[in-house]
């Protein structure tokens, strides 16, 4: 997926719709904007926030989500067919991240796109053989093992 700090998310629909996913998590998606964006092209989407306000907030506005912390999903492996966690790095430590990461993978199917922002360049290590997709303070999209 190519830079596009205007407007990733418009970039990781068209990913999606071309790789015919139909679905997305929605890690720490905050009140909903994303999610109503994401609804509003076609994509189901399902919600997860730490924040009870959120997640009350969030559903008030018709979206499927539920409270949960980013490093332990209440979902079975392999359910979803992309994720879009680019809020959910920004608070945690870096040493938290590899298991987010692993977290992440469990839940997205074979091969799924997962769209992330990593605060100051860094990336994950759960497999230190890949190179990881450098696009500056953007989104950058990890694939769940297949």
């Amino acid at each position: 997926m190519a830079h596009s700090p205007e407007d990733p998310l418009t970039e990781f629909v068209a990913l999606l719709k071309a790789e015919g996913r139909r679905g997305v998590l929605g890690l720490d998606c905050g009140q909903g904007s994303d999610g109503l964006r994401f609804v509003q092209s076609g994509i189901h989407f399902t919600g997860v926030d730490p924040s009870e306000e959120n997640i009350h907030t969030a559903r008030a506005r018709g979206l499927e989500a539920s409270v949960a912390a980013a490093g332990s999903l209440p979902f079975a492996d392999s359910v979803f067919p992309s994720v879009w966690a680019v809020d959910a790095f920004a608070a945690l430590p870096p040493e938290a991240w590899d298991d987010v990461v692993r977290e992440l993978e469990r839940v997205a199917a074979p091969g799924a796109p997962i769209a992330v922002v990593l605060p100051e360049d860094r990336h994950p290590a759960q497999d230190p053989e890949q190179d990881f997709p450098k696009q500056g303070p953007g989104v950058t999209v990890l694939r769940s093992p297949a």
